[in-house]
């Protein structure tokens, strides 16, 4: 019985110094590397959830958004009780449909939204952010850094973003498969505003 019990504690030791020189994941890599990479993605299929929330209301929305370079369609299933809406880009702007509604069109998603549903969604900059990259159009700060490099926290146009999660996204190349690391939660706020999106997929097309 003793021989068991020493062979058992030995064991475990064993086992547990093999846990602890496991190696840790290495840094994805450098911020500018990422920051390149993620600014050259075009094109992508997402999946998920956008919860909204302001002082006296709160929804949330099923959310599939399809990017093609500059053209986008933003399917929003259920969206804070309107029904479905529907946003794409259009040749002169972008375009918001909502059954039992007239087509709504305007030059930019954020003011048709505002219309529609009464919520402020920054989709200009949320198609970098989505990124985990900050939008090229006006100042920012960087306020946080994961061990990675990537983006913790990050201040633009009077929102305040939270990185909370990130997805290792593979994308099949001439070259090979690749991985880029993309957000997979972000919580953005600003004033009483708070908007949480939470990818379920990412699918990146064959390059």
């Amino acid at each position: 019985m003793r021989h068991w019990k020493l062979l058992l504690g030995t064991t475990v030791l064993l086992l547990a110094a093999g846990c602890a020189q496991q190696p840790t994941i290495p840094p994805i890599e450098n911020w500018e590397a990422h920051r390149a990479a993620a600014s050259e993605l075009h094109s992508w299929t997402l999946s998920g959830k956008l919860g909204a929330r302001v002082p006296n209301d709160s929804g949330s929305a099923r959310v599939r958004w399809k990017q093609q370079h500059g053209d986008y369609r933003i399917d929003l299933s259920g969206p804070f009780g309107q029904g479905r809406i529907i946003i794409d880009t259009t040749a002169s702007g972008v375009r918001l449909r909502q059954g039992g509604e007239p087509p709504m069109e305007a030059a930019d998603a954020e003011s048709l939204l505002w219309q529609a549903t009464g919520w402020h969604l920054p989709v200009e900059e949320l198609t970098y952010w989505v990124r985990g990259i900050p939008a090229p159009n006006s100042e920012h700060d960087i306020l946080a850094r994961t061990e990675a490099g990537l983006i913790s926290q990050l201040r633009q146009r009077g929102w305040h973003l939270s990185y909370e999660e990130y997805q290792r996204v593979r994308q099949h190349t001439r070259q090979g498969v690749k991985t880029l690391p993309l957000p997979g939660r972000i919580v953005a706020e600003r004033d009483d505003t708070r908007l949480t999106l939470i990818v379920y997929d990412w699918a990146l097309p064959n390059t």
